[in-house]
């Protein structure tokens, strides 16, 4: 399958191309930038055969199946909403849109159009994570009590990035950079919806911060597990763990919340089959080919536009938690 990358930065650069030549059912074949001269250097130095300017003639390019999208937050639906129409598939990178509104709209325009559409949560493909859902779906734990997730970072942001200082191109601080990811992990773990949060941050005081650098949420679970998520930066030596705490025993991922496919599984009271990370892993890589496979067949892809819509909505209401001082309830998002 031929993905066009739009939105050529250092994610793209040091993820998605990777990736994209490392999976074996789909390759980059067009890169699309606002800057011409970009998007060529972009594809010159990566070896793509096309550099676009113009997101429709990207489009109507017949090797382009698919559309990788890696632009900043706020352009997400009209690239999207583009593609749909053009009948590409679509995977794009969280979080799925900076409003609720616009990520229902994502989901319609996707479904409407009859294309794939996958929200980037790359950590659902770390096999340590995986080995810890299969255990808690197969009853290993008993009942998850408790469950504890952290994803911060040790840098500000980079200067290369200044829309992400920006709350209207970036939808949020902190909680749209690596929050989302850990709450979209929770999800996937414990197989579970969220259905309330109660939520801190260190809301923006100053021009000079718009966007919130930490935050603490409690997540309550529809099968009543509370979970606390946590994101802050920059902070010392993040462990960046997950933790899972059930009446029969317990798992840890020990550094293992990451872009890399790190850290190893500590397990109280259970066995597992897997306690470190299988040479070669490579998650992006293992999230392009299952969302190759899932576009060919006309299925659902794992981490789905509802995932995207989901998190989007529990995002929200985080917010709208930390400024109320009150727990905000969540309704299904079908």
């Amino acid at each position: 399958m031929g993905f066009a990358i739009v939105g050529p930065g250092r994610f793209a650069s040091g993820r998605i191309v990777p990736a994209l030549v490392r999976a074996s059912n789909c390759a980059p074949v067009a890169v699309v930038s606002r800057d011409r001269a970009r998007a060529e250097a972009f594809a010159e130095e990566h070896g793509i055969p096309a550099a676009y300017d113009d997101l429709s003639a990207a489009l109507a390019d017949p090797r382009v199946e698919a559309v990788w999208v890696a632009t900043p937050h706020d352009a997400h639906r009209r690239v999207v909403e583009a593609a749909a129409k053009a009948r590409k598939h679509v995977l794009c990178e969280k979080p799925l849109a900076t409003t609720v509104e616009d990520a229902r709209a994502i989901v319609h325009a996707c479904g409407q159009a009859g294309v794939a559409l996958g929200s980037g949560f790359h950590l659902r493909y770390h096999p340590l994570h995986h080995e810890m859902r299969r255990l808690v779906a197969a009853g290993e734990l008993g009942i998850i009590a408790a469950a504890a997730g952290e994803w911060s970072l040790d840098s500000e942001i980079t200067a290369g990035a200044p829309w992400r200082r920006d709350p209207a191109a970036s939808g949020g601080g902190i909680v749209t950079g690596t929050g989302v990811h850990v709450i979209d992990l929770l999800r996937y773990v414990l197989a579970d919806e969220v259905v309330a949060v109660s939520a801190m941050t260190n809301a923006a005081t100053s021009p000079a911060a718009p966007v919130e650098t930490s935050a603490t949420a409690l997540l309550r679970f529809a099968r009543g597990t509370l979970a606390t998520v946590r994101c802050v930066r920059p902070v010392h030596n993040p462990p960046n763990d997950l933790l899972l705490q059930g009446t029969r025993a317990s798992l840890t991922g020990r550094g293992t919340v990451d872009e890399a496919a790190r850290g190893r599984l500590e397990a109280g009271a259970v066995d597992t089959a897997l306690s470190g990370i299988p040479a070669g892993t490579n998650m992006y890589a293992a999230q392009a080919h299952a969302f190759t496979d899932a576009a060919r067949r006309g299925d659902e892809p794992d981490a789905s536009g509802w995932d995207g819509l989901a998190v989007t909505v529990i995002t929200a209401a985080l917010y709208e938690s930390a400024g109320s001082g009150r727990e905000v309830r969540i309704e299904s998002v079908r």
